[in-house]
């Protein structure tokens, strides 16, 4: 991969709540310099530059792929936007960063991921709870888990909410189950194989959408994971995003939105100093530290196509009521491609 010289010349695309997340970090850490930011909405671009200290705010990405000043780029757009950006920065030879989920729909990340290989430029997708502490401890301590329980359970989202349009966001379960079902594949050291899954639109009915699911994947050493997701209400205990696995001696917990972690060996249960949560940071800091050094991505496209293929055969699932073989057309070249 091409190593990119500090400091790192950057623009962020997408002037909206989680754009800012990124703005924020980009434009106070050492090595990074925010050229510019762009928005379809002008006003918002403008606020941004002021907001964040952008060279420059546009309204035309065309004149971030035309800037040779600028290093990477950051695509933090709705998820029917994807696509599109994601092939624009490729051939202009830019390094990207794109939030979650890669896309919603297998067609279009298979252009992200033909983009990607074509121009050879590093590519990052925003799966940032791979990067948390206590999931990278989790993964360390439990090597081979047998079974795995977690859920992504968040308070109901307004039908309106542009993540609630079946085309722009598609949805709890597409939009943000995603992050589970991405932790789980990244815990586990196999493939998965199988799902089967039940739910459905339970609440949101003006939508085309799935907003609650049970999703069981089997994978390939046999191992079996179940993942909850819905807009119906945080657990108070448990928390938004949590986490039990086991390997069939040990076991685990992450709860307190994964930042928590308690572990469980012969019989003595170890609870771990809490872990702050850095938000945008974590991930954004292993996609700057891949681009100075000329490392590889910490989280390809490849893998994030994988994830969405999950999702979406869980979707299939509910649909058909009955189990999907994820290594059968259309899933398994995102499987095995991963």
């Amino acid at each position: 991969m091409k190593k990119i010289t500090s400091p790192v010349r950057v623009a962020l695309i997408g002037c909206g709540a989680y754009g800012a997340e990124h703005a924020r970090f980009l434009s106070t850490t050492s090595g990074v310099r925010l050229r510019a930011v762009a928005d379809i909405a002008m006003a918002r671009a403008e606020a941004f530059r002021t907001r964040f200290g952008a060279e420059y705010a546009t309204s035309d990405v065309a004149r971030i792929w035309a800037d040779a000043a600028i290093d990477a780029v950051w695509i933090c757009t709705q998820h029917d936007t994807h696509a599109p950006l994601a092939e624009a920065a490729a051939a202009a030879g830019k390094a990207f960063f794109l939030e979650k989920p890669l896309a919603i729909t297998l067609a279009d990340c298979d252009r992200i991921v033909a983009a990607v290989e074509r121009a050879g430029v590093t590519a990052m997708a925003g799966f940032k709870l791979r990067f948390f502490p206590g999931v990278q401890e989790a993964r360390a301590f439990l090597t081979k888990p047998l079974l795995t329980v977690a859920q992504v359970i968040d308070d109901r989202w307004p039908t309106e909410m542009w993540a609630n349009d079946p085309v722009k966001g598609g949805g709890n379960v597409l939009s943000q189950g995603c992050h589970m079902i991405d932790t789980v594949l990244h815990l586990h050291p196999t493939a998965p194989v199988r799902v089967y899954a039940a739910g459905g639109n339970l609440h949101h009915p003006q939508n085309a959408i799935m907003d609650v699911a049970s999703i069981t994947i089997t994978f390939a050493d046999g191992a079996v994971a179940t993942v909850a997701v819905g807009d119906v209400g945080v657990p108070p205990h448990a928390s938004k995003f949590a986490l039990q696995q086991s390997d069939g001696s040990r076991s685990l917990s992450l709860y307190n939105r994964l930042n928590a972690l308690m572990t469980r060996a012969d019989k003595q249960v170890t609870e771990h100093p809490p872990y702050p949560e850095e938000g945008a940071a974590v991930i954004d800091t292993a996609f700057l530290e891949a681009l100075v050094s000329g490392a590889p991505s910490p989280c390809t496209v490849q893998s994030a196509r994988r994830t969405t293929a999950v999702v979406l055969a869980a979707i299939e699932s509910i649909e058909r009521g009955r189990a999907i073989d994820l290594t059968q057309s259309p899933y398994a070249a995102a499987i095995a491609g991963a």
